[in-house]
């Protein structure tokens, strides 16, 4: 096994992060696993020994911060989700910033993970059969298109809402029916899936729309909105295939230290 230099430092207890340390070691990298959300006494200790020259944060921000002064100026940091207000000290630094969700591949290749994990958490759910079903879709961004992908493969018909003209074009040219994305109170029936995330929906008091909300915080449903037929569901490539997911992030961290 060849070893490669430089110290890994993987950072976080989602077991996407956990399984990627483990597969990068196995490919001779030298790497350390902290279990853990959070900037603690352990983890300034572990960062003076090790002397990481690549940090990888947890997918969601980390709470706290690593002090500027633990990290030498030539480490490169891969950061999850992460506010530039959390970011600003190590761009003030020179610091280089290399955000692992921002890679392209590996975007898409989550957003196939989420498609899929939303099948299992579907039959689960729901005890029904996807082909013949009537699936409405907000957004068609890269989730709400590997969804429609998906849902169209087994049969299902599916209709896109979207704001933006192209992207129902594009809808309209891959075979889904389209719909304006409402600005008032959303109705339709059946099943929802929501990709966009802001709080866009309003539905009415009586309305049993199913509502799967695929998308980050805030959620889709405004605060007046009843959410007694509504679910969110996060995280879904790290909850379903950790191990798959895990790999992907591996081949995204070794496409961006390449580049």
């Amino acid at each position: 096994m060849t070893t490669i230099d430089g110290n890994w430092l993987f950072i976080g207890t989602d077991r996407r992060i956990s399984e990627c340390s483990r597969i990068m070691k196995e490919q001779g990298f030298n790497v350390l696993h902290y279990e853990g959300n959070n900037y603690s006494d352990q983890l300034a200790v572990i960062l003076d020994e090790l002397s990481p020259t690549h940090i990888v944060f947890p997918i969601l921000q980390m709470e706290g911060t690593i002090p500027v002064d633990k990290i030498n100026k030539k480490t490169i940091l891969y950061p999850g989700m992460a506010t530039n207000d959390w970011l600003a000290a190590f761009h003030e630094a020179g610091i280089t910033i290399r955000p692992y969700l921002k890679e392209v591949e590996f975007v898409w290749e989550n957003a196939l993970l989420t498609a899929e994990g939303f099948l299992l958490e579907y039959y689960q759910t729901s005890k029904r059969r996807i082909s013949g079903e009537h699936f409405h879709i907000a957004g068609f961004g890269k989730v709400g298109k590997m969804t429609a992908a998906v849902l169209s493969s087994l049969g299902a018909s599916v209709t896109i809402l979207a704001r933006s003209p192209d992207q129902l074009g594009e809808a309209a040219a891959s075979g889904y029916e389209t719909m304006q994305l409402p600005t008032g109170t959303v109705d339709v029936k059946g099943i929802l899936v929501n990709t966009i995330p802001s709080k866009w929906l309003d539905v009415g008091a009586d309305s049993t729309l199913r509502i799967y909300d695929l998308a980050s915080a805030p959620g889709c449903l405004r605060d007046n909105a009843p959410d007694e037929y509504y679910t969110i569901h996060l995280g879904l490539p790290g909850k379903h295939f950790p191990a798959d997911a895990a790999k992907a992030l591996s081949e995204a961290l070794l496409r961006m230290n390449s580049r």
